[in-house]
């Protein structure tokens, strides 16, 4: 397993990863490699200042083209995505969650999709190649309640599977999904996925009501839209600064076609204001990000600001 990257380490492979998307590497280079490795680098350990991070991934999914840019004409889209050199049947997205030792606290991000598909299902086993015991999980915050944010909560026997966390979700979003106006604007089995597995964790629930640091150096941030009470996490130590965007947007493609939107976002509108507020936010800061569906894998890297919207620059040299 590859030594924790500090600060410099990064800037460094980023200068790299800069050059060679200057000089013809392509999204369907990051794409391919993303795909040929994903089995094998499941986890990704790196530091934030004093914190010690370990990217943990739980598989992937192909999305179909419609479904994540619900808004553009398949000709389009197709257009954009030829000329990135990446397929144009499908868009493949990992799905990357974060696990943080503060030295005082053990800290999860989102539990994972669970047997949602047959290509998920894999954080609990790079979590033990990681050396992390979920009963070791002291807080689990929880970006959203969408299936493959909360699809891994609980065991075969429906136990919640972090028996010694406390949870933290926005309230807005805990009472939309148990709310009877969920039926009209979420999809049933998604109603029914949420609901059978937040509530066994009721009582260790905590509903965040503003942005608050809910432990030293950790923030959740409110970005609605995707969902009614969706949220980013932030992280703070030392002078290092990472995002954990959840789904504020599911594709680079979002960032450098701001227009585009996924069938998935419950309020469009609220969605492009929280994409506009958090991505100039991380981009001024030049802050670390974590797109939990951003290739490849392990979804960190940097944004830049352009002309229109904002470019992705993932590390892609594990």
């Amino acid at each position: 397993m590859k030594d924790f990257i500090n600060r410099r380490d990064f800037l460094k492979v980023s200068a790299l990863v800069s050059s060679s998307l200057c000089t013809g590497l392509t999204l369907s280079g990051i794409d391919f490699y993303y795909n040929k490795t994903i089995e094998e680098k499941g986890t990704y350990k790196f530091r934030i200042g004093d914190f010690e991070c370990v990217c943990l991934s739980d598989g992937g999914y192909n999305y179909n083209l419609e479904d994540m840019f619900s808004n553009v004409p398949t000709d389009r889209i197709k257009e954009v995505l030829l000329k990135h050199g990446m397929p144009t049947d499908y868009i493949w997205t990992p799905y990357t969650y974060l696990f943080i030792n503060t030295g005082e606290n053990r800290v999860l991000i989102d539990m994972g999709a669970g047997q949602l598909y047959d290509t998920t299902g894999k954080l609990l086993s790079n979590m033990k190649l990681a050396e992390i015991a979920p009963d070791s999980i002291d807080t689990v915050l929880i970006t959203h309640a969408h299936p493959d944010h909360i699809g891994g909560a609980l065991d075969e026997n429906d136990k919640p599977v972090y028996t010694n966390a406390q949870y933290f979700i926005w309230k807005e979003e805990w009472d939309f999904w148990f709310s009877e106006s969920a039926f009209e604007k979420a999809p049933e089995e998604f109603i029914r996925i949420a609901r059978k597995n937040l509530g066994p964790l009721k009582d260790r629930v905590n509903l965040v009501d503003r942005e608050s640091e809910i432990l030293p150096g950790i923030n959740m941030i409110p970005a609605p839209g995707h969902t009614p009470g969706h949220a980013v996490v932030s992280l703070s130590s030392g002078d290092e600064q990472l995002f954990y965007i959840g789904d504020t947007v599911l594709h680079p493609l979002h960032l450098e076609h701001p227009d585009w939107s996924p069938v998935y976002d419950i309020i469009p509108e609220k969605a492009a204001i929280s994409k506009c507020k958090i991505f100039d936010l991380v981009a001024d800061l030049d802050a670390w990000v974590i797109g939990q569906h951003f290739p490849p894998f392990p979804s960190l890297g940097h944004v830049t600001k352009q002309d229109v919207g904002w470019k992705w620059h993932p590390i892609t040299e594990i």
